[in-house]
């Protein structure tokens, strides 16, 4: 006689937070410190969206933190971290969605 379990299945939806993780010197401000309005404005919408929005910086997470104090936009992010080493994944790269590439100078006034 086997064990019966009395726990019920639950179904199998899938409903992860997608994430947007933005670096800060050259994407988020300038090398000048100039805050780039266009990712201010990308990560609101994404946000409003239902994105969690990372801001990370190869400078440290405290560094991070003090820009987005700086401009006042510590509450676009879900969390504010050090630049990331590596990323493990029982499923490989196939998750992701895109890595765009983008330098603020690169953006036109």
């Amino acid at each position: 006689m086997g064990l019966k379990s009395h726990h019920r299945r639950l179904p199998r939806k899938r409903t992860h937070t997608k994430s947007i993780c933005v670096d800060v010197d050259g994407t988020l401000i300038s090398k000048r410190g100039i805050l780039n309005d266009l990712v201010v404005e990308y990560c609101r919408a994404k946000k409003a969206d239902g994105f969690d929005i990372v801001l990370w910086s190869a400078r440290g997470r405290v560094y991070a933190e003090r820009v987005a104090e700086r401009f006042n936009i510590t509450e676009l992010f879900t969390a504010i971290i050090g630049k990331p080493g590596y990323i493990l994944d029982d499923i490989g790269w196939e998750w992701t969605r895109e890595v765009v590439h983008i330098k603020y100078e690169d953006i036109k006034d």
